[in-house]
């Protein structure tokens, strides 16, 4: 069954907005790896502003900016930053990695080498990062600590928590002394959620990381979008708020690839996948973490990787990005984020509480039937005074997309406005019509569609359609 099945009038394509267009917004595309050469940058600059993100994360590369001890050459870096802000996108710096003129058993590239073992590379780190930081002091405000440090392929020889924290205390100063207004990012833990994980990143707490940083970011690759999210996230909050309650906290990394080559990856390289199914995981992803109210959340990433470079080997070729790694084109995820940056940017706020659904199956004279949507995961947002609500199956991304019958139940606090609904396919852009009854304050919906791809709920008024 498919969506124009259901009988709906289409209204046409969700019209895109340019970034530059774009005031704000919490949707970033990672723009990872340029230290390391392993995918094509020009590919990205003629469509990046049609993408309607604001934000994209780099990777700093100590080792491809400092070649001969004390010389700094941040040409490179500069073609990157200033072609993102040309674009209305603002970078954020992973500052990263290790450098071999500095540590005698690093790669080339330094990645995984963390420069606190001894007191050549302490000071050497130090001289980096107050050159970084005050060269891009009028540029870039937000600076990432390092690159999952919990993950051993990336903090050799092996991971340490104590040691990171080490390494955060030791570069925040650094930083803070030629760019005072800088916004501190700690963590880029790869395993951040996991009971692994939670504890590495209390022991970094414990001595004393977090009153350095004024954001934690983590990163997210589950098989299921919302695997162990109810037991996760708490416990994640809850070490936040323990330990220094005004943390914010960003989704920095996050991914699916449309195909696997033979050969490792890295994350998800076990997943059956497909283009199609990248636009699904990525939607419910994004959607997820806005509404676990993440203050960003960044995709990995905007290109392919031609190549992809493992403890210093050339591996095999990646496949997480936006655009093709033969010509460029543009995927349909690329589309699915450009709909999603299009509508979901700022004002925009989860609703806590100031909207309530209820979605239903089946007949209404028995209870079981009624109940068979509860496996239903729902995002309740709010864009200025407007509602926008997403839902579909938390199924396998991997099972093919089967469209099935449910109505909905929505509440809404006075005040909000829904006087001219629409339903929104995110995975096409495409916008529908929708039949309203209104009982006082609450709305049947009858008859939508919901499947293991989310749709979106909200009212015409903050939509352009072309």
């Amino acid at each position: 069954m498919r969506i124009e099945d259901f009988g709906f009038c289409a209204l046409g394509q969700l019209a895109s907005k340019c970034s530059v267009d774009i005031n704000s917004s919490r949707l970033g595309i990672g723009f990872e790896t340029l230290d390391r050469d392993m995918w094509d940058v020009n590919q990205a600059w003629p469509v990046l502003n049609e993408l309607g993100v604001k934000w994209a994360r780099v990777q700093s590369g100590w080792a491809k900016t400092e070649r001969e001890r004390g010389i700094y050459d941040f040409k490179w870096l500069d073609e990157i930053v200033d072609n993102l802000l040309k674009r209305g996108v603002q970078p954020w710096l992973s500052v990263s990695y290790g450098n071999s003129l500095y540590t005698a058993d690093a790669t080339p590239d330094g990645a995984g080498f963390p420069p606190i073992y001894t007191e050549l590379e302490r000071q050497a780190w130090i001289n980096y990062v107050k050159a970084l930081a005050l060269h891009y002091k009028d540029r870039v405000t937000h600076f990432e600590i390092w690159n999952e440090p919990d993950c051993s392929g990336f903090f050799k020889p092996q991971v340490d928590p104590v040691l990171y924290a080490d390494l955060v205390r030791l570069t925040v100063p650094a930083i803070k002394a030629v760019h005072a207004d800088s916004v501190i990012i700690g963590g880029a833990f790869g395993s951040a959620m996991n009971p692994g994980g939670l504890a590495f990143l209390e022991t970094c707490f414990e001595h004393g990381m977090a009153e350095f940083c004024d954001i934690i970011s983590y990163h997210g690759y589950k098989f299921l979008p919302e695997q162990y999210i109810e037991q996760e996230f708490p416990a994640f909050i809850a070490l936040l708020k323990k330990y220094k309650p005004s943390l914010g906290y960003w989704q920095g990394e996050t991914g699916c690839p449309s195909k696997n080559p033979p050969g490792n990856t890295m994350a998800l390289n076990e997943m059956k996948v497909s283009e199609a199914i990248q636009v699904k995981w990525l939607l419910r992803r994004v959607l997820l973490e806005l509404g676990l109210d993440a203050q960003m959340i960044n995709y990995f990433t905007m290109g392919d990787f031609g190549k992809y470079l493992l403890g210093g080997d050339l591996g095999f070729s990646s496949h997480k990005g936006l655009l093709r790694l033969e010509d460029g084109s543009r995927k349909p995820a690329y589309f699915a984020l450009q709909t999603l940056a299009s509508l979901l940017h700022d004002p925009l706020e989860v609703a806590n509480g100031r909207t309530s659904f209820r979605l239903q199956t089946g007949d209404d004279d028995h209870a079981i039937t009624r109940e068979q949507a509860a496996a239903a995961y729902q995002v309740n947002l709010v864009r200025g005074d407007v509602p926008v609500h997403a839902w579909w199956l938390r199924e396998s991304v991997e099972q093919e997309t089967e469209w099935k019958s449910i109505t909905m139940y929505y509440w809404l606090e006075q005040g909000l406005k829904l006087e001219d609904p629409v339903l929104i396919n995110p995975a096409t852009g495409e916008v529908y019509q929708l039949d309203l009854k209104r009982n006082y304050n609450m709305n049947e919906f009858a008859n939508l569609p919901i499947s293991n791809s989310p749709l979106l709920l909200t009212d015409r008024s903050i939509l352009e359609i072309s």
